[in-house]
């Protein structure tokens, strides 16, 4: 019994708390899962394959008898033909034709009757529980809208949609607020700052300016050059502040993670020209999507980083408290109860 969960980077809806709770309630749930199904999911198993095979033991025991008798028949008709020669015409008539039918039969139904000879039931090893619980748990996390319907949001689910296909399911990530991301896996707390800006992208005299190539009336190109409202970098040094403020408060005894809060600006606009000559006095890194992603994998890995501990931080960075919140502990019991029932009515299958 699958879900269909292929293992990829964790997204986490924002309406979840309890992150911490719930994941050591679904490694609690399903050992208990294993503990209560595993022997009857075995017998069931083991039972179903007998019953298959007795099946098809049966099925070919048949078809060989039908064979036996149709060759049986067609000789004595042409033996009854050679003793009653006055009607020998109608009995050859007779036998020809039921041969024909047989040949028939067999040309149409051929990979029937191969099943029946040579189809026997591969009796597979029995592994238990086929079940991923976890796997259900982390999908009913995620975010469900598919779709996204407001454009200013575009830039942050086309970059979290590539960190899913590039980043393994070591690694899980939410939006915080604006465009703001939060990574948390085996190498360190991430946060990248996301700006959807295109054309040449410059940092003079601490301002952020846009350069695009147009055309005058004339037809002749020019550089338009624009103030760019935001400072992505200061933004993200005060998103920073933040997070290292809150681990510090609700989190005394996880200090030493202060020092894996990395990250910095993501250019995500697939025509952006990062003139790096004329990028001065920035107060973050900065780069474009695959870049931070290579950075990312290529990072250390952090000893005692556990999932737990990055699901802990990511608790204290969403708060909780909100009308909307749901409990993720909450969902690993409504998981696992929903698990129970699937799991009776598979073994009741198996076993009648």
């Amino acid at each position: 019994m699958n879900f269909g969960y292929t293992p990829a980077m964790h997204r986490i809806d924002r309406k979840w708390t309890d992150l911490a709770a719930g994941y050591q309630a679904i490694q609690s749930l399903i050992t208990q899962l294993t503990t209560e199904f595993g022997r009857a999911v075995w017998v069931g198993h083991k039972q179903l394959q007998r019953r298959e095979l007795t099946e098809w033991q049966l099925k070919r025991r048949v078809f060989l008898a039908l064979m036996v008798i149709a060759l049986l028949s067609i000789i004595a008709l042409f033996l009854a033909s050679f003793y009653f020669r006055d009607v020998a015409c109608v009995i050859v008539y007779w036998a020809v034709l039921v041969l024909i039918i047989l040949i028939t039969l067999a040309v149409a139904g051929r990979q029937y009757i191969r099943e029946l000879v040579t189809g026997k039931p591969v009796q597979q090893p029995v592994k238990g529980l086929e079940l991923d619980l976890e796997g259900r748990w982390w999908q009913s996390l995620s975010p469900q809208e598919l779709t996204v319907e407001k454009v200013g949001k575009r830039r942050e689910m086309d970059f979290l949609a590539l960190l899913a296909r590039s980043l393994p399911d070591l690694y899980s990530t939410r939006l915080l607020s604006n465009s703001d991301v939060l990574l948390l896996g085996p190498t360190g707390i991430w946060i990248l700052k996301v700006e959807h800006w295109s054309g040449t992208v410059v940092k003079q005299e601490g301002t952020w300016k846009g350069i695009q190539t147009v055309r005058d009336k004339l037809g002749r190109k020019r550089p338009d050059e624009k103030i760019l409202g935001s400072s992505p970098d200061d933004q993200w040094l005060q998103v920073k502040n933040e997070v290292v403020r809150t681990i510090e408060e609700k989190l005394a005894e996880r200090a030493w993670t202060l020092s894996l809060v990395q990250g910095g600006v993501v250019f995500s606009h697939p025509k952006v020209n990062l003139d790096k000559e004329r990028i001065r006095d920035i107060t973050a890194s900065y780069g474009l999507p695959k870049a931070w992603i290579e950075r990312i994998l290529r990072a250390p890995l952090v000893d005692g980083f556990t999932l737990e501990l990055q699901l802990e931080i990511l608790d204290a960075l969403i708060g909780g408290g909100d009308e909307q919140s749901v409990s993720a502990r909450d969902e690993a019991e409504r998981l696992y109860q929903q698990a129970v029932e699937e799991l009776r009515l598979s073994v009741a299958k198996m076993v009648k």
